[in-house]
């Protein structure tokens, strides 16, 4: 009987085994020689940012919840770091230094002694593109490109930085217990600190128009949804309970009934809202553009110290807010005013 020939997996195509391995053991290595040269080659076109780079003249916009501002970043070398200036307008904010990892850049804020950073991306050794900030209590995001030019001769320090375009409040105290809510909550503006979301977790659906206060949100909501409150995409009567924790502030006062009467739409009959939000003052100094409301926030659990930053609203509290609610359709519960905030328990008729 003819005997059929073993099949050798080693063997393909009639290659002997060892000259395919040393054939492959030659591509291997040039791979990895070609690979190695073209790094370097990478490395040596596109070094990374440096104070050096970095310094330079650039403009762009911030965007807030507060809309959109143009602004110009002055950065020059200062011992060896980054220092410099961020103008809106006549207001500088000091830029005192910089944390620079790989292609990205954190330079660091002060405004009259209250801190902040500016995060951004690098090409080409200098800032460039998209960027986030945050300082004293409001954060947003931005847009920044080289324009060229020196940088400026006089750096602005935290000392000249002028304090004026913002009033410092005195600091909130604010004593949040367990409120009673049976169903679910929706928590507008629940970005953040989170603070509704950390006090009743799994019952909680936080909306935000922000989606990186959303994701930097501490505590375990049941959802996190990015979602503008003029404009709630629930069917009528949802939820049971609604809250509205010191995030009215932030809404151009423009927006506040309408959002009260989508607030009154989402909610079922007979459902609660709360509401906490700042006292403003009555007048203000024609220099302050915008106050800062320092805020502890003592929960049963924990204690939550943060600082909201936003325009002057001269005189708006609670009664602002009971005559937009009841036009809404709303019935004032309770009312309690505080030093400098209030809170007030609205409900919807049955």
């Amino acid at each position: 009987m003819e005997q059929k020939p073993r099949h050798d997996a080693n063997r393909r195509s009639g290659w002997p085994v060892q000259s395919s391995m040393k054939h492959t053991v030659i591509v291997f290595f040039g791979l990895i020689l070609f690979a190695t040269a073209a790094a370097a080659h990478v490395s040596q076109s596109k070094p990374g940012p440096t104070p050096d780079s970095l310094a330079g003249r650039y403009q762009g916009k911030a965007t807030s919840a507060e809309g959109d501002e143009a602004i110009t970043v002055d950065l020059r070398v200062v011992d060896g770091k980054l220092a410099g200036t961020i103008t809106s307008g006549d207001d500088p904010i000091a830029v005192v230094g910089a944390t620079i990892t790989g292609d990205r850049i954190v330079l660091t804020l002060d405004l009259a002694g209250e801190r902040g950073t500016l995060s951004a991306g690098a090409k080409d050794g200098r800032l460039d593109g998209p960027c986030e900030w945050a300082l004293a209590g409001m954060s947003g995001t931005c847009t920044l490109t080289r324009t060229g030019g020196a940088p400026p001769a006089v750096v602005a320090t935290p000392a000249q930085a002028k304090p004026q375009p913002f009033f410092r409040h005195p600091r909130l105290e604010v004593a949040l217990s367990d409120f009673p809510a049976e169903g679910l909550i929706l928590d507008i503006g629940g970005g953040g600190e989170g603070v509704i979301g950390q006090l009743k977790g799994q019952q909680v659906v936080a909306i935000d128009l922000s989606k990186r206060e959303l994701d930097e949100a501490p505590g375990k909501p049941l959802l996190k949804v990015v979602m503008d409150a003029r404009d709630l995409k629930f069917v009528n009567g949802s939820f049971p309970t609604a809250t509205v924790f010191f995030t009215f502030m932030y809404i151009d006062p423009a927006d506040h009934e309408k959002v009260l009467q989508e607030l009154h739409r989402v909610l079922e009959p007979g459902g609660h809202l709360l509401v906490w939000d700042p006292i403003f003052p009555d007048t203000r100094d024609p220099a302050h553009v915008n106050i800062l409301f320092p805020l502890h926030v003592k929960l049963p659990q924990k204690e939550i110290t943060t600082g909201y930053g936003v325009r002057f609203r001269e005189g708006q509290g609670a009664d602002h807010f009971v005559d937009l609610a009841e036009k809404a359709g709303f019935q004032v519960v309770s009312r309690k005013n505080e030093a400098g905030w209030f809170f007030l328990e609205l409900k919807k008729a049955k």
